[in-house]
């Protein structure tokens, strides 16, 4: 089997990993009262960020010298984009709480709400992808944010599997 090949098969059944973790971290536990949600969250979101750091060492090959300063980055960039995740999670917590009965004004605002935050999601990236290009070469930056936007597609697609359709 060739390398290349190899190498596709491991990241599929890692990426598969993370999503069966997300599922299992996130929906199969039954959910917290509304005064231990934040708790509970956070708990899902390390495990997921120690879940993406696996897969992220597994498929992108840093020297030593590379990593001391990449991880670093890496963990704040994952830092900053907890604001924006809350953001979403608020969005979709406004949709489950409204989707039966959702207006057209209602539907107008979590959409123009939600092409806000992707617009903010995709600077904090070209940002950082700048940051990733002063201590890593621009493919293996390129290789991160390939890696971290198909893990996030995986887990978006969980959600968003679990969301009706608004009525």
């Amino acid at each position: 089997m060739k390398t290349s090949l190899r190498s596709k098969i491991r990241l599929g059944s890692l990426l598969l990993s993370f999503v069966l973790l997300a599922g299992v971290t996130v929906w199969a536990q039954p959910m917290p009262d509304a005064g231990n949600l934040g708790a509970f969250i956070e708990l899902a979101r390390s495990d997921l960020k120690t879940q993406k750091a696996i897969i992220l060492a597994g498929n992108l090959p840093l020297t030593e010298e590379e990593g001391s300063e990449f991880w670093p980055l890496q963990r704040n960039y994952q830092h900053e984009l907890t604001k924006p995740g809350d953001f979403k999670l608020a969005l979709v917590e406004q949709y489950a709480a409204n989707f039966q009965t959702m207006t057209d004004a209602a539907a107008r605002d979590l959409a123009t709400k939600s092409f806000d935050l992707e617009e903010k999601k995709t600077d904090l990236k070209r940002r950082y992808f700048t940051n990733f290009e002063k201590v890593i070469p621009a493919k293996k930056a390129a290789r991160f944010f390939q890696i971290d936007n198909q893990l996030n597609l995986a887990l978006d697609r969980q959600v968003a599997g679990s969301l009706p359709l608004i009525k």
